[in-house]
């Protein structure tokens, strides 16, 4: 199955995530208007996501995202987790 999941942030940032999933999340897209450094940490950003069960949850997350050695520009970890979570209760 393949969904999207979107969270607008207060300053009027978007991140949408774009997630295929059974039982795990078998693959992830992260696209928006914000910026990270540096830019090609949004892979890696995926790949942490990818390969977690559908029944993971935000703070476990959080805390995946957290270990990407990257700066989020306009949104945060847990913007982006809210996002997945969407994505994949939908």
């Amino acid at each position: 199955m393949e969904q999207t999941g979107s969270v607008k942030v207060p300053d009027g940032k978007l991140v949408t995530v774009t997630a295929t999933y059974e039982d795990t999340i078998e693959s992830v897209t992260i696209t928006g208007d914000f910026f990270l450094e540096p830019p090609e940490a949004r892979e890696r950003l995926e790949r942490v996501i990818e390969g977690r069960p559908t029944d993971v949850s935000k703070q476990e997350l959080v805390d995946a995202i957290e270990t990407v050695d990257a700066e989020l520009i306009g949104f945060s970890a847990a913007h982006l987790a809210e996002a997945v979570r969407e994505a994949i209760d939908r």
